[in-house]
C-alpha cells in the first residue's frame, strides 16, 4: 500500500510533506467506491431501472463501504426520493431473500462505520478505477 502525502508550503515558504485528513481520504475513498458500484451495476438505477449514475445506500450513514448496502441509483430515486426506500428493500428482499436482507440489518446495527487511514487508502487503491 502506497500512503499518500501533498506537499505543503509554511509560512516561510518552506515545503513539508503532511498526510491528507482523514476526512478528504473519506471522501476520495467514497467517490471511487461509489464509481464502482455505479459500474458494477450497468449504471441502471437499483429502484425504478433508468439510468443512474449515484450510488444510493439502503442503511444511510452505516455500512458505507459494504457492497452489499449500497447500489446504482438515479437521482431522482437517490435525493428526490430519498432513496425511495420502500422499492429498495423489495428489490433486496426479493433478489437475495429474506435472510441475507436480516443479516444486513443486523450488520448495519452491530458495525462501525468509523475507518482508519490505513483502511481507506486500502479502500481507494481497491476500488480507484
Amino acid at each position: 500500500m502506497i500512503i499518500k502525502y501533498r506537499m505543503l508550503v509554511n509560512k516561510k515558504g518552506i515545503r513539508k510533506n503532511s498526510l491528507r485528513t482523514l476526512p478528504k481520504l473519506k471522501k476520495e475513498a467514497e467517490k471511487w467506491f461509489h464509481k464502482w458500484i455505479c459500474k458494477r451495476d450497468g449504471y441502471i438505477c437499483y429502484t425504478c431501472n433508468g439510468i443512474g449514475n449515484q450510488a444510493g445506500h439502503y442503511w444511510h450513514g452505516r455500512l458505507d463501504f459494504d457492497p452489499r448496502n449500497l447500489h446504482c441509483q438515479c437521482a431522482g430515486c437517490n435525493h428526490w426520493k430519498s432513496g425511495n426506500l420502500a422499492e429498495y428493500a423489495s428489490r433486496l428482499k426479493k433478489e437475495f431473500g429474506n435472510d441475507w436482507f436480516d443479516k444486513l440489518d443486523s450488520d448495519a446495527h452491530q458495525m462501525s462505520n468509523k475507518f482508519s487511514r490505513f483502511e481507506l487508502q486500502e479502500i481507494i487503491d481497491k476500488y480507484k478505477i
